[in-house]
């Protein structure tokens, strides 16, 4: 039985796209003209790329099985960030509380929907199962355990888990910037480095900028 061939990116209408990219064949992907890949990204079987007003999917990024990023909205994935099989980012949602209808079928204007902004830090991760909702940052360096839901920003640089999900221990930074100079040193500047700062949107608290010390969790 012969593999199913890769989806050409150069084919797909991306807004812009790396080199090294491996899209499987079984990828659904809407409004491709909205979508930046960069470099070095591997995207999984039977991930759903929704339609965004942005999405953008830095270098070296990994999207596991049956992943959905979902909701309209804007959504920006930096550079080394991972996610497992089976995560959920949602960008938008229904106003569920009585602001109008719900759900896709009914007409635009008895709806009320929310397009927020998600934004993904360098080093990040999300685990199997877990879900991130609109208006929510995760950190540079910070990591969420399977199953886990983040409904709040994360601060840098911890390891996330629970529903909602909490800090439970400080993630050490050194060994993965180390790592990160070597790689950048063996392939090269990257054409695009994707690393912005979290979209202004997201107001986020002081302490997302002010990692606690090494050793020291945040509750």
């Amino acid at each position: 039985m012969s593999t199913p061939a890769l989806l050409d990116p150069r084919a797909l209408g991306l807004a812009s796209c790396g080199e090294n990219v491996i899209i499987r064949p079984t990828v659904r992907i809407v409004r491709p003209e909205r979508i930046h890949i960069g470099s070095h990204v591997m995207i999984d079987d039977f991930v759903f790329l929704g339609g965004h007003e942005e999405l953008v999917i830095g270098n070296h990024v990994h999207i596991g099985v049956h992943t959905a990023l979902i909701g309209g909205g804007w959504c920006y994935v930096s550079d080394f960030f991972g996610l497992s099989s089976g995560v959920r980012v949602l960008t938008g949602s229904d106003d569920f509380l009585g602001g109008g209808l719900t759900n896709p079928t009914v007409p635009a204007d008895l709806r009320s929907v929310h397009r927020g902004r998600v934004w993904l830090g360098p080093h990040g991760g999300l685990g199997a199962n877990s879900v991130v909702f609109p208006d929510v940052a995760i950190g540079e360096g910070s990591t969420v355990g399977a199953g886990s839901v983040v409904s709040k920003s994360l601060p840098p640089w911890g390891v996330y888990a629970g529903n909602p999900a909490r800090r439970v221990k400080t993630r050490p930074s050194t060994h993965i910037e180390a790592g990160e100079a070597r790689l950048l040193a063996r392939e090269g500047p990257y054409p695009q480095s994707f690393r912005a700062a979290p979209y202004a949107e997201l107001d986020l608290p002081a302490e997302f900028f002010q990692p606690p010390p090494p050793g020291q969790a945040q509750p």
